[in-house]
């Protein structure tokens, strides 16, 4: 087997519906052919030259999770034009699936195999789910994965596993179920108290597990403001005076991160719909609803200055030809995105996040160094902000929850790490400038 193998590779797919046989060659080769096409550029899709089957079958799950033929979003989740996830979460499954038939394929096990040879605990952890586990396992005891990248990859597994069953391609589940009571933490007293009744119980609301997850014993001890790495004063004038953010996308893609907080997918997404003119009205901030992580949507703010900036880019040469060549494949222009690769398709997330890469060679034959990547700018955002907040003095509550709004977290512990890294820097007022037009 090559070392490349399995892998994910993207290509152009329909997935539309009421498929029929149009033609059949000399050869008995068939071509199939849909009533109503619809077209997915870039449609992820698990590639083996050894386990065929395995992997057609992992690709109907994802069409499937694409399609919405099962497990669509749930209700408040975004859902595409089909009804399913979004291309970036079949992305993410894509890569857990082929981690999983990477492992099948060295060890030579079938996955099919649900029946343990007794009803003991010892003997179900032979099945290939618990072995595939227990590999999860050692690769975080290793610190080549944290704990939650394998609880991401053995959910995905667990889905493929359950879906398998409902397609009756399997038996049963060779896992157990089981329920957990979550008990809600106040996590800020002032801002929940506004929701809560004095005196009222806390009271907790039941998950449904099972026992496939990796145990909390497993995860790796990380300093409270772990993962926050905002770009200071001096880094940002050496990423703006870089001969790389001389090219207007690029800046204005590093412009959304450090001035909405956006991620580099969120960027890729960005529709040029959310672009207006704003010679047209007198508005000093523009309020754009996006499609973040998780397919959630969030509200952002978007400066007048900013939106000028991006206004500038969607009428200009680079955006039209590239919009032209994505005419021609979708006809529509409506949701096209702002920011498109030279063939007119979107730009993958990889793409975007390269600009700090590119600045660090241009920057290294003059002996400087940029430490950060293309998430920091995003940190820088968040933090920046949480500093401009606490400096005027507003309530703690109002903090949270702007900064939670905007960041679009799913909790307020993540938020939490953002401002008690604030409150831990001298506010730098030269960062202000943009904020105060945001808050001031």
């Amino acid at each position: 087997m090559s070392g490349n193998y399995p892998k994910v590779v993207k290509q152009t797919v329909n997935l539309g519906s009421l498929p029929y046989v149009s033609n059949v060659d000399e050869e008995g080769q068939r071509t199939v052919a849909f009533h109503e096409d619809h077209i997915v550029e870039r449609f992820p899709r698990v590639l083996s030259l050894v386990r065929i089957q395995d992997a057609l079958e992992i690709n109907l799950f994802l069409e499937h999770r694409y399609k919405g033929l099962f497990m669509p979003p749930k209700r408040g989740g975004k859902k595409n034009p089909l009804g399913g996830v979004s291309l970036i979460t079949v992305q993410s499954l894509a890569n857990s699936m082929s981690l999983f038939l990477q492992w099948v394929e060295k060890n030579n096990v079938d996955w099919h195999e649900v029946y343990a040879v007794s009803d003991s605990d010892k003997a179900k952890y032979w099945l290939p789910v618990y072995r595939y586990r227990k590999h999860l396992i050692e690769q975080v005891i290793a610190k080549d994965i944290d704990r939650d990248t394998a609880n991401l990859y053995i959910n995905h597994v667990r889905q493929f596993y359950e879906w398998a069953r409902k397609q009756r391609r399997i038996d049963k589940v060779p896992f157990k179920y089981k329920t957990k009571v979550i008990k809600k933490k106040r996590k800020d007293g002032g801002l929940d108290l506004l929701f809560t009744d004095y005196g009222s119980e806390e009271k907790g609301f039941t998950i449904t597990t099972t026992d496939l997850l990796i145990p909390k014993k497993y995860k790796q001890k990380k300093s409270g403001d772990a993962g926050l790495s905002p770009y200071s004063q001096d880094e940002l004038k050496l990423l703006y005076a870089s001969k790389e953010l001389t090219k207007q996308g690029v800046k204005l893609r590093v412009d959304l991160a450090v001035q909405c907080g956006l991620r580099a997918e969120e960027i890729a997404t960005f529709t040029a719909s959310h672009v207006v003119d704003p010679a047209l009205d007198n508005k000093p901030i523009y309020y754009l609803t996006i499609i973040g992580k998780y397919d959630k949507e969030r509200t952002i703010l978007v400066s007048k200055g900013l939106m000028t900036s991006l206004w500038q880019y969607r009428n200009g040469k680079e955006h039209q030809d590239r919009l032209a060549k994505w005419q021609l494949e979708h006809g529509n222009c409506d949701d096209a995105p702002l920011f498109l690769n030279r063939s007119g398709n979107f730009m993958s997330r990889k793409s975007i996040g390269n600009v700090v890469s590119k600045v660090r060679k241009e920057l290294a034959p003059f002996g400087k160094t940029l430490k950060r990547d293309f998430h920091d700018l995003r940190s820088t955002f968040a933090t920046n902000l949480a500093g401009f907040l606490i400096h005027k003095d507003l309530p703690i509550g109002f903090v949270q929850y702007k900064l939670m709004q905007l960041m679009g977290h799913a909790d307020f512990s993540t938020t939490q790490k953002y401002i008690n890294f604030a409150r831990s820097l001298t506010f730098d007022k030269q960062m202000a400038s943009w904020v105060d037009k945001l808050f001031g």
